[in-house]
């Protein structure tokens, strides 16, 4: 993630979803990233608030559905989601967030996905996505959603398929 962040200009503007510890804010603020956060659950926040200390006067966050974002339209650079989509909601509820991650971010997404273990079979809405799409699904998925892949950078690669962080472009509005 800190090298996928570092190809990106200085000074963008990101949301952090689910924010959680905000561990990757040392990478934001070294970029000199305007940084909010969303996350489900108040506790979550207030854990990064006392694992960032002062790090985190710098970030806006709030509480709130990553499936009904309270931010506008475009409002954002860009938008990482690590933990959550693959493993965390289910698919119906993912596509639903990546069309909501794909309604405030107006240049970029960081998003880890799971793909290549096929054999599960494509997801169906109430399971999780896992690692059951191929590159080629993950890649149709993403481009329903306006999202073109520019780099994968593999995070993890075991018996439960392949996990990358995902910089993907926004090519529609």
């Amino acid at each position: 993630m800190a090298e996928l962040l570092a190809e990106m200009p200085d000074g963008l503007s990101v949301v952090d979803i689910p924010f959680g510890t905000g561990r990757f804010v040392a990478d934001y603020l070294a970029k000199d990233f305007k940084v909010s956060g969303l996350d489900a659950s108040d506790h979550m926040l207030v854990a990064a608030k006392d694992a960032l200390g002062d790090d985190y006067e710098h970030c806006t966050c709030v509480v709130g559905d990553a499936a009904d974002l309270p931010y506008a339209d475009g409002q954002f650079d860009m938008l990482v989601s690590t933990r959550f989509l693959r493993d965390i909601v289910t698919f119906g509820a993912a596509k639903k967030m990546l069309a909501e991650f794909a309604r405030v971010t107006r240049k970029y997404a960081i998003l880890q996905l799971g793909h290549s273990f096929p054999k599960l079979g494509y997801p169906e809405d109430d399971d999780v996505m896992a690692g059951r799409l191929t590159k080629d699904q993950l890649k149709a998925l993403l481009a329903e959603h306006g999202f073109r892949i520019k780099e994968m950078r593999l995070v993890k690669d075991d018996a439960e398929g392949q996990i990358s962080h995902i910089l993907c472009e926004k090519t529609a509005a």
